[in-house]
């Protein structure tokens, strides 16, 4: 059980049916400027989805400039270094909404998809799982683990393809990668270049973990890497991509596998056996700290520790040395978050609860951000600075 966080650019959609028009005087107001210096203008707009659904309903010229090819391309292309924050999408509450809006334009305004533009899931896939988003992609997986989706929520579009044939499926994993560059053809209306890495293993004795890639362009599955680790990979937990190599955690021994995207290297990083010894599989996640390295963070009750692991050296000596994770930091959250409510009081710690009082339920691995799920609301915590803000209410 995992969540994921989309980070995209949403861009209005040329041909979407505008809500009431303004009157032809303000129309008229903007009559002397041409197209060419209204692009400009909203070129230097704010790189958040709300900012431009705004203008694209301010009057027909205006949706015409923020919805032409043209536009969306060098859009893109300015602000490609830094894509808004979008949301958070978790396998929480299957049949009910399994997205949350997160962040807002600085006027307050949090941006939810339309029906029809963001809708997840369809008939009959409710009870798929979300196991990644990266990109503006996200990735689904069938109960099964027979079949893969990778979906474009902001336009609708699905991309359903099987797993690689001759994998495992008793312990696998997955990632989406968007392909889309500054210098690609590419727009809201063509379809979105990705590739999506499989990741697969077992316990039987001679079968090495092995990575495939599946490339949208070619539509085809091939064999990237191979290597031998000491656990199998932890399923349905989104991986970290931090500075072109993919992280995935590994059960039993709290692990990490590393696949480097440009080498493809495998290797294992090895993590000390009681490090996280009694801590719930849900409240252990890899982060990115901004201070550089590796990081891991676990929540045990309400005590947030911090991780950091900065040396990188060769792979084997990486695989073979697990003493250098050093513990940064730890905080009680109790004490940090605002939990008291008058109506739940502060959320007690209860023996055998299934779910910790406290877990993290993604992060964003561009910000190193978690969001921290409490039974007062969801909770955006950055996990330098500790500073944090409520995203959603409180569960009922």
């Amino acid at each position: 059980m995992g969540a994921t966080i989309s980070r995209c650019f949403c861009l209005p959609r040329r041909g979407q049916p505008l809500p009431t028009l303004p009157s032809p005087a303000l129309e008229e107001e903007f009559c002397g400027l041409t197209d060419d210096i209204l692009e400009e203008i909203f070129l230097r707009l704010l790189a958040h989805h709300g900012c431009l659904r705004r203008v694209s309903l301010a009057c027909k010229q205006f949706h015409r400039v923020v919805t032409s090819r043209r536009f969306i391309r060098r859009f893109r292309a300015t602000h490609l270094d830094a894509p808004p924050l979008f949301g958070l999408f978790h396998n929480y509450n299957h049949g009910d909404s399994r997205f949350i809006p997160v962040g807002v334009d600085g006027t307050g305004y949090c941006f939810a998809p339309d029906n029809d533009a963001g809708q997840l899931l369809v008939s009959g896939e409710t009870d798929w799982n979300v196991i990644d988003c990266r990109g503006g992609l996200v990735l689904l997986q069938t109960k099964n683990r027979l079949r893969l989706l990778v979906l474009e929520p902001m336009v609708g579009r699905r991309h359903y393809l099987p797993p690689p044939s001759d994998k495992s499926l008793d312990f696998c994993n997955a990632a989406v990668i968007s392909t889309y560059g500054a210098d690609d053809d590419h727009d809201d209306f063509n379809s979105h270049s990705f590739q999506v890495v499989f990741v697969s293993n077992n316990l039987s004795v001679g079968h090495p973990t092995t990575v495939y890639i599946y490339t949208s362009q070619t539509g085809h599955w091939r064999n990237a890497a191979s290597a031998n680790v000491s656990s199998v990979v932890k399923a349905g937990r989104p991986s970290v991509l931090i500075r072109g190599v993919l992280y995935w955690q590994l059960i039993i021994t709290h692990g990490i596998i590393a696949f480097n995207l440009e080498t493809h290297e495998l290797y294992e990083i090895v993590v000390p056996v009681d490090m996280f010894e009694d801590i719930h599989d849900l409240n252990v996640n890899i982060v990115a700290p901004k201070s550089g390295g590796l990081g891991l963070t676990a929540v045990a009750g309400y005590a947030f520790q911090m991780w950091t692991r900065h040396s990188f050296p060769d792979v084997d000596a990486f695989h073979a040395d697990a003493s250098s994770w050093e513990l940064r930091k730890i905080v009680r959250l109790d004490a940090l978050l605002p939990l008291r409510n008058a109506r739940f009081g502060t959320p007690a710690m209860e023996p055998g609860r299934k779910r910790p009082p406290v877990w993290i339920m993604g992060i964003d691995e561009e910000q190193n951000v978690g969001f921290v799920w409490t039974r007062v609301g969801v909770f955006a915590l950055d996990i330098d600075t500790m500073k944090f803000r409520k995203e959603a209410m409180e569960q009922r």
